[in-house]
């Protein structure tokens, strides 16, 4: 889609020039992502003090409702005369636009890394196809990832590669030598990969981070305490997909996958403990705390 290659182009020269300072693709998904993380941090604590704000004024509408009883005209001015006072738009729909600016920017990430020589080696569209054309289906390891399989298994199929100069040749020789990673090898899948090759504790730990990033976020908006029963745990289903997922695409999309929800995390902790609605009221009640006792 337009908007997603825009971002791709965006993020791909990103990548590749952490590629050049580090040579290792696995350092720069994690500098990239870290970037990206730091960029739209401000975007992240808008949104948490947003959904702090919506919380306040829906209880305060549910204590107007029973106040007002069946009385809709008082209850619509005290209620317009609520939002007033409280900063929010009571006729805003349920469309979160940072949310789907970040639905579209982690769409942008995920086809940067999947079509990496289009968007980080920025070779020509044409070549390209050409180039992974000459892949047999026994090198085809997931469908719409031509090009890291391409990356994968250049070494093969290196002398059928007519279509491409010396230079773009040793442009992919040179990339592919850089998904070597702690020991991991993430041109390769989880799913098809033998358990020496360790690429299985990649999805171990997305589901352990996810599922910590979901406890988070619940022991902060106080869900955690009001579930019960089987409720406690249907929220994690979400953490077991996402390790699904990662056990299924190439482990440099899983490494991002992972290294996101570990930056997450980290954000959540950060956010609540220094710039949530609640602990910038409690600074605020500390200096109205510090000044009334210097006065007395």
């Amino acid at each position: 889609m337009f908007g997603f290659d825009i971002f791709s182009s965006a993020f791909g020269y990103a990548l590749g020039f952490l590629f050049d300072l580090t040579a290792n693709y696995g350092i720069s998904i994690i500098l990239f992502t870290l970037i990206v993380n730091i960029i739209f941090f401000p975007m992240a604590i808008k949104r948490v003090r947003g959904m702090s704000t919506n919380e306040k004024f829906e209880a305060k509408k549910e204590e107007l409702k029973k106040r007002c009883g069946k009385d809709v005209q008082r209850f619509n001015r005290e209620m317009m005369e609520l939002a007033q006072k409280e900063g929010v738009n009571p006729m805003k729909g349920c469309t979160n636009v940072s949310f789907i600016l970040t639905l579209i920017i982690f769409s942008g990430i995920y086809s940067t890394i999947q079509r990496p020589l289009s968007n980080v080696l920025h070779l020509p569209k044409e070549k390209i196809s050409q180039a992974t054309s000459v892949l047999t289906e026994e090198q085809k390891r997931q469908k719409g990832s031509d090009q890291l399989d391409l990356v994968r298994s250049f070494d093969e199929v290196k002398p059928k590669l007519n279509m491409l100069t010396d230079d773009e040749k040793n442009k992919i020789e040179k990339f592919s030598k850089g998904f070597e990673f702690l020991g991991l090898n993430l041109l390769n899948i989880p799913k098809f990969s033998g358990f020496s090759e360790m690429l299985w504790v990649l999805p171990l730990l997305s589901f352990l981070f996810s599922a910590l990033g979901t406890f988070i976020m619940q022991k902060n908006s106080g869900m955690a305490d009001e579930a019960k029963g089987i409720g406690k745990y249907t929220v994690y289903l979400f953490s077991i997909f996402q390790a699904w997922i990662v056990s299924r695409v190439f482990a440099a999309l899983g490494l991002y996958l992972l290294f996101s929800n570990i930056l997450g995390n980290i954000q959540s902790l950060i956010i609540d403990r220094f710039f949530s609605i609640y602990a910038m009221k409690a600074k605020q009640e500390l200096k109205l705390f510090e000044k009334l006792k210097n006065e007395v």
